[in-house]
């Protein structure tokens, strides 16, 4: 069973995908269709957030996504956050700052309908 998906990068170059079991061992992609056990160089990954957009795309952390909910009733143009003393994704609205939880606990309080891939903000990250 997979426990972990991550996105690895070398700057703000994607170079590849990270499948971590719940054995511990891991799988690399360079495009998530074909996996194997060679490991990929990589100087940064970045969380899945555990939903895909619209279009089935997964959402991974500094993903800008365009979010659809239903209160307020206005688009959002936020980048996806991990805080990792929570174990938390977010999603930061870019004019606003304001704060979107994408989970609670019950699962995912936004359907994957409400989320659109825009682009990446690599360069926020530490």
């Amino acid at each position: 069973m997979i426990h972990s998906l991550f996105r690895l990068r070398n700057g703000n170059d994607i170079v590849g995908y990270m499948k971590v079991f719940s054995q511990g061992n891991a799988e690399f992609s360079h495009d998530q269709f074909w996996w194997t056990g060679t490991h990929i160089d990589y100087q940064s990954k970045d969380h899945y957030c555990g939903i895909p957009d619209k279009n089935n795309r997964p959402l991974f952390e500094l993903d800008v996504v365009k979010l659809k909910p239903t209160f307020p009733t206005q688009t959002i143009l936020g980048v996806i956050q991990f805080k990792a003393i929570e174990q938390a994704f977010i999603v930061i609205d870019l004019d606003t700052q304001d704060e979107y939880n994408l989970f609670n606990d019950s699962g995912p309080i936004f359907h994957k309908s409400q989320l659109t891939f825009v682009g990446c903000s690599f360069e926020e990250k530490n």
